[in-house]
């Protein structure tokens, strides 16, 4: 098979170009829970009669004629086929990226592919192929070929999710298998507390549409333990292999990833430790709140030694079916007060869909804390503090909110 290829024209306006000389380049993709190799990205690698490396970003511009980028896209899906066959991998996926209108629109090759495939000594299943959606108007058309293309026994992935134009609702439409997020994400999340706290949500999202997803552009330690944190199914990027001819050795990576386990648990301890001193700080308290309220003392009074403690937010009560009975007691007033004024009152607010209140229900008489949060009354990261008692002969729930200090730091960015 030729390695050479008539190149798009580069500039467009230049004179007729010579051959490129392209190669295949494969980067690993890990599991995190498996701890080991999961599949391999083709990358094509391209030179120019000079010499000089053509960026892929070059070579296959929207602004490229389309006959020439689709004949440049057939001929690296076929090198890096050809060279993952070589490779004799078991059990794992060769990532493909797909040109939407040279390849994914054309009904032809769509339905010819698992046949060359099969030529290439390869089962749709063991194929993963990339889809930029961003790049293609024509969506019921994209829509129908994924569709087909899963029929054949391929796994649809949706790449550089989050990257500029990303919509969530065409998100919904192509069904993915495998959500590859933008390597931006995790880089902004690495630097920005609201980044760190929004990536696992879209983590989180994207898992509970039926997606994978694989945290792309981990570069350093630190990434890579902002990617375990919040759950990606996947990682890849250069603190674990950088794109080569050849893969590295299983053994040279393994202790890569336990070295991000090994910063998890130790995290994760760390964690466990603030909550139970904070609970022990508060806990007599607390008790003595609940205490005071089942004897008939109006919160105010009953919580007023709860509310000495520094980090103590506001105490609060609520009936049975989880609606506030009175107002916060003991708010404290924060810089954000003033602007968040109309959510200040929470009197009659129904809080039954919060896990302080439902794991108090579940669990009368038993202290909860909870995991930290967003508190909607004032827009601070808390911990709830709850515990299901009787007032009157009536179920309620004793509520605190305190303030959450993060007391474990992620490992350096390098």
């Amino acid at each position: 098979m030729s390695a050479h290829l008539a190149p798009p024209c580069l500039p467009l306006s230049a004179p007729a170009p010579a051959g490129l000389v392209c190669s295949s380049h494969f980067q690993p993709i890990y599991s995190l829970a498996h701890r080991r190799l999961i599949g391999v990205e083709g990358l094509l690698r391209a030179q120019d009669i000079q010499g000089r490396p053509v960026p892929p970003l070059e070579l296959f511009s929207p602004h490229v004629p389309l006959g020439q980028r689709a004949a440049l896209d057939r001929h690296a899906r076929a090198l890096h086929v050809a060279h993952y066959a070589r490779l004799g991998l078991a059990n794992s996926w060769l990532f493909l990226n797909a040109d939407a209108e040279g390849f994914l629109l054309d009904g032809e090759a769509v339905e010819n592919f698992p046949g060359w495939l099969a030529a290439h000594g390869l089962r749709p299943d063991q194929v993963v192929l990339e889809v930029l959606e961003h790049r293609i108007d024509d969506l019921d058309a994209l829509v129908a070929a994924l569709r087909q293309l899963k029929r054949q026994g391929c796994v649809i992935a949706v790449d550089d999710f989050g990257a500029g134009h990303a919509n969530i609702d065409r998100l919904w439409r192509l069904e993915p298998d495998i959500v590859k997020l933008d390597r931006s994400l995790l880089r902004d999340a690495s630097q920005t507390r609201q980044a760190r706290a929004l990536y696992p949500r879209l983590v989180a999202m994207l898992q509970e549409i039926g997606a994978l997803v694989v945290a792309e552009g981990v570069e350093n330690e630190r990434e890579g333990v902002i990617a375990l944190e919040s759950q990606a199914d996947f990682v890849q990027g250069y603190y674990f292999a950088h794109p080569a001819a050849q893969l590295p050795d299983s053994q040279l990576v393994l202790p890569v990833l336990d070295t991000l386990w090994h910063d998890y648990e130790v995290r994760e301890h760390a964690r466990r430790q603030g909550a139970a001193a904070v609970y022990r700080s508060v806990h007599a308290a607390f008790r003595q709140c609940a205490n005071a309220l089942t004897a008939g003392t109006p919160l105010a009074d009953a919580s007023m030694m709860l509310r000495q403690h520094p980090d103590v937010l506001r105490c609060f009560v609520l009936n049975q079916f989880g609606e506030q009975v009175g107002d916060n007691v003991g708010a404290r007033g924060q810089a954000n007060a003033r602007r968040f004024a109309p959510l200040a009152d929470a009197r009659g607010a129904r809080w039954s869909r919060r896990p302080y209140f439902r794991s108090a229900m579940e669990q009368p008489g038993r202290v909860q804390l909870t995991q930290p949060y967003l508190s909607v009354t004032e827009p601070v990261s808390c911990v709830t503090m709850s515990l299901a008692l009787e007032i009157q002969e009536r179920i309620h729930v004793l509520c605190a909110d305190l303030l959450w200090h993060e007391r474990v730091t992620l490992p350096p960015a390098s």
